[in-house]
């Protein structure tokens, strides 16, 4: 499932942001984005990630800026004293025509000082990036747990569908039955001749070796259970895409096997509309955690 989240926090020394998106993927696969000195962080992210998401393809990106404040800048006046002399003998020379702008002092500060950037990470970093990315992470899940309802739904109609297609399936079935021997029996009559006389035995024989070949009363009823599978695995919740997916694979292998079984055109058509449901089925089963 697809998803987005966002999480930004500040200590003393650092402002982290940290964002979470996540596409549809059919394992987990975790993808982190931090700098050094924080790489030794990923980890610990993908632990977190594993915590909150069982399906996706998710992607963490770490931002980490130093938090400036004034006792960060106490030592720094004489360094800044001669930029600013420097920038002065520039005008004279006319390279420059304008004093430095704030934003312009503090990254010129910033290049004086490197050592004011982002700072080695230690153990009070290291779990200000952590929970900034679960507090991200909890903002994803609640995007997916959104887009899961709206699955939820889709997939509930496309069950309702499907589950009318063989129930249709089975009410004719019941019919074809019926029909089986009436049809045997005018077609060994047109093959022995107008008032030959048929043997009833031989007759019955023919008859169940028929509808045991076209009988799909099995196969209609694995339908059944994969159906009432597939909703209890609705309803237990968590991370039960890989087991939707299965169930509708099985779903579609029971109906081509109707398919091949049956001669009648009306069970016909019903199949292929039952694989056209179980199509469905199956590609929003994909995107299931």
């Amino acid at each position: 499932m697809t998803g987005y989240g966002e999480a930004t926090a500040t200590d003393r020394r650092h402002r982290v942001t940290v964002t979470a998106r996540s596409v549809n993927h059919r394992n987990l696969d975790v993808a982190v984005r931090v700098r050094s000195p924080f790489r030794g962080l990923e980890p610990e992210l993908r632990t977190a990630v594993a915590a909150e998401v069982v399906r996706g393809r998710v992607e963490i990106g770490v931002e980490i800026e130093p938090a400036w404040d004034a006792a960060d800048l106490d030592g720094t006046d004489a360094a800044v004293e001669r930029l600013l002399q420097t920038v002065r003998r520039w005008r004279r020379r006319g390279i420059v025509n304008s004093e430095l702008s704030p934003g312009e002092l503090l990254s010129a500060i910033r290049a004086v000082r490197p050592e004011l950037g982002v700072r080695a990470c230690g153990p009070e970093e290291r779990a200000l990036v952590v929970e900034t990315c679960r507090r991200a992470l909890a903002s994803l899940v609640v995007e997916r747990e959104r887009e899961g309802q709206v699955l939820a739904d889709s997939l509930s109609g496309h069950l309702a569908s499907l589950r009318a297609c063989v129930s249709a399936l089975a009410a004719r079935r019941s019919e074809v039955v019926g029909e089986a021997a009436g049809e045997l029996e005018g077609r060994v009559g047109e093959l022995l001749g107008v008032g030959e006389p048929l043997d009833p035995g031989r007759l019955v024989q023919e008859v169940a070796l028929l509808v045991e070949r076209s009988d799909t009363s099995e196969e209609l009823e694995r339908l059944d259970g994969h159906l009432e599978g597939f909703e209890a695995a609705m309803e237990e919740g968590g991370g039960v895409g890989r087991r939707l997916v299965f169930l509708s694979q099985e779903i579609l292998r029971e109906l081509n096997t109707v398919g091949s079984k049956c001669r009648d055109l009306e069970m016909q058509r019903g199949v292929v509309e039952g694989k056209v449901l179980c199509e469905q089925l199956r590609e929003q089963s994909q995107n299931v955690e």
